[in-house]
């Protein structure tokens, strides 16, 4: 795992230099930088050691040294990469996964990308070709940010980074902000500055001076398969069999290893799984001294069946007030994800006794784990079953009911297409809000429906497979991958991620999305639990790294709040509108009603960019 930069108009060393500067945190424990005069090219890599402690330093290349490549990330195929290169005459002087890559380049090609299974961001250069390529992995779960301008060619891990090396400022892009107020999180390829972009997930870009830079994607998520094929009980053993590699092989390092541990299913199955593989696994777990939505006894139950080593912290209100504005402003850009802040409080926490720890992210897009998958899709048979005079008028009685399932069934009864509801649900109705508190730089955006949050024009086939791939491309790697890399990675922490496995997804696929919704969601991650630990497969509400947040901005937060309405750059240089903000937040505080989902995008907002 490392934080990975570079330029194609380097001079000399310094450019990168203080460009890998910005990246300490993605890799505290070596440094390299590469620098082809000729070309201008130069590459840099801040390294946090995981696989070959001693050799695997960075930049690495070929034997000749016309290829150069620097990586973050982890090839978790790469033992079986490293036999196919040495049986076909290459020679490999190290232990480490990066290595492989400029191996399979000579071999392959761009191609190379279709062998590697893992996390990873890198940059390649051919001083042959005198060609530059960027790629990232299928899904996101690493960064990588890039600039073009004047025909040269800047990219980095982190948009810090970037700015580090005076290829972008902070000025801030009106349509990103309006998407990220909408959703909470910027989709690949935009970002939150003007001038940068992201390389999407599944894609790789190629640059030479004289020709510049072409785009293609090289991996997308695959439709769902129409009809089931085999039982229920094989697809249970596939589903085992496939998910247990997976986590056998984002256990392989040379340092220890955790398992973040919520006592759902996910983390739960997970948890299992690796003490399957492992004599002392250690978990861990965060909870809360407010509000009513603690993790810690499922989670603490969970650990004590497989006999894991587990940890618990416990996040209180004075932490939140103590860390909230650091643990924000370290972010490259903002994410409105409430479970960012105990996502990185656990990490923190574990890094005193892990450098890796395995996580349970992309099971609910891959599995079918969210119920809204459920809800949207009935909601779809009642457009059929009842007509718009009669939904209209059910869907207000129920959307002003105070509890959960009532409020769902009014997003279900809405007399409106079924992509406006499922862009309301996820985006806790924010995208209506958008005409009262914008302000005047914002305020031409108030009204375009944000297609990126939207099925593409032409899908078909089942409401869950159409929202479940959606996710797969927008909210996993904008939001959940994000989170995880941030959060992580701010403390020099690796996190894994079994379920995104290209082996598991690509078999998720071919299951219709009607049987992975069956019994809750996740029918086959339950049934799997059920065999491999019959005690832990307890009925429960899909749960997560979940925060009291309504809570913290009526209490720790609240000062900070107030302080943040009355001065932050948000208002003052017109980008929100200031009195109707703080007349949610007066709402809040005297529980007239919960904003907490409007309030809480704003705030981290608004503390961010005043940081810059």
């Amino acid at each position: 795992m490392c934080g990975i930069c570079g330029t194609t108009a380097a001079s000399d060393f310094s450019h990168v230099a203080r460009m890998s500067a910005a990246l300490v945190h993605r890799g505290p424990d070596d440094d390299g930088i590469f620098l082809d005069e000729p070309s201008g090219v130069g590459l840099a890599v801040r390294r946090l050691s995981i696989i070959d402690l001693d050799g695997g330093h960075q930049p690495i290349q070929n034997e000749d040294g016309t290829v150069t490549v620097v990586f973050n990330g982890e090839i978790y195929n790469f033992g079986l990469l490293r036999e196919h290169l040495l049986k076909r005459g290459h020679r490999l002087a190290t232990r480490t996964d990066t290595e492989v890559l400029v191996h399979l380049y000579e071999e392959y090609g761009d191609e190379l990308l279709h062998a590697v299974d893992g996390m990873y961001a890198f940059a390649l250069w051919d001083s042959k070709q005198r060609r530059l390529l960027l790629a990232r992995d299928r899904f996101g779960e690493k960064p990588l940010f890039y600039a073009e301008r004047a025909g040269a060619l800047a990219f980095a891990s982190e948009l810090t980074a970037l700015a580090a090396g005076g290829v972008c400022s902070w000025e801030l892009d009106p349509k990103a902000v309006d998407e990220y107020f909408t959703f909470g999180y910027l989709s690949a390829p935009g970002s939150i500055v003007r001038g940068v972009r992201q390389l999407p997930p599944g894609h790789l870009l190629a640059w030479t001076r004289e020709g510049g830079s072409s785009l293609r994607p090289y991996w997308k998520p695959p439709p769902h398969a129409p009809r089931l094929a085999g039982s229920i009980a094989e697809l249970v053993d596939e589903t085992e069999a496939l998910l247990t590699s997976s986590v056998r092989s984002r256990l392989v390092a040379d340092v220890p290893v955790g398992v973040f541990l919520s006592g759902g299913v996910d983390s739960t199955l997970l948890t299992a799984l690796a003490a399957r593989e492992t004599a002392q696994l250690r978990t861990f777990t965060v909870t809360y001294d407010t509000g009513s939505v603690s993790e810690s006894d499922p989670a603490r139950r969970s650990a004590e069946l497989v006999g894991a080593d587990h940890r618990e912290l416990v996040f209180t209100a004075k932490d939140v007030e103590r860390h909230f504005a650091r643990y924000v402003t370290a972010l490259d850009q903002p994410l409105a994800d409430e479970a960012l802040v105990p996502l990185r409080a656990v990490s923190e926490f574990a890094r005193s006794d892990v450098t890796v720890a395995v996580g349970g992210e992309g099971a609910d897009e891959v599995f079918g784990g969210y119920p809204r998958y459920r809800w949207l899709a009935r909601s779809a048979l009642l457009d059929r079953w009842l007509p718009t005079v009669v939904r209209g008028p059910l869907a207000v009685g129920a959307s002003r009911a105070l509890v959960g399932r009532a409020r769902r069934l009014g997003t279900v009864l809405e007399p409106i297409p079924i992509s406006h509801r499922h862009l309301g649900w996820v985006t806790g109705q924010r995208v209506g809000l958008r005409t009262t508190l914008y302000g005047p730089r914002l305020m031409e955006h108030a009204h375009r429906i944000p297609e990126d949050g939207l099925p593409a024009a032409g899908t078909n086939g089942p409401v869950e497979g159409v929202l479940m791939r959606l996710d797969q491309e927008h909210w996993l790697p904008g939001d959940v991958l994000a989170k995880a890399d941030r959060a992580s990675m701010q403390v020099s922490l690796e996190l894994r991620t079994p379920y995104l496995s290209r082996e598991l997804v690509e078999f998720a696929a071919t299951v219709p999305p009607a049987t992975h919704v069956q019994g809750g969601g996740k029918l086959l991650l339950r049934r799997v639990l059920q065999r491999v630990l019959p005690d832990a497969a307890f009925r429960r509400a899909k749960t997560a790294f979940r925060t009291p947040t309504a809570e913290w901005l009526r209490g720790p937060l609240a000062p900070a709040l107030r302080e943040h309405l009355a001065s932050s750059s948000l208002y003052t240089d017109g980008w929100f509108d200031r009195d109707a903000v703080r007349r949610l937040a007066d709402e809040h505080a005297t529980r007239r009603a919960d904003h907490g989902s409007t309030l809480w995008p704003l705030f981290v907002l608004g503390v961010w960019l005043d940081a810059r």
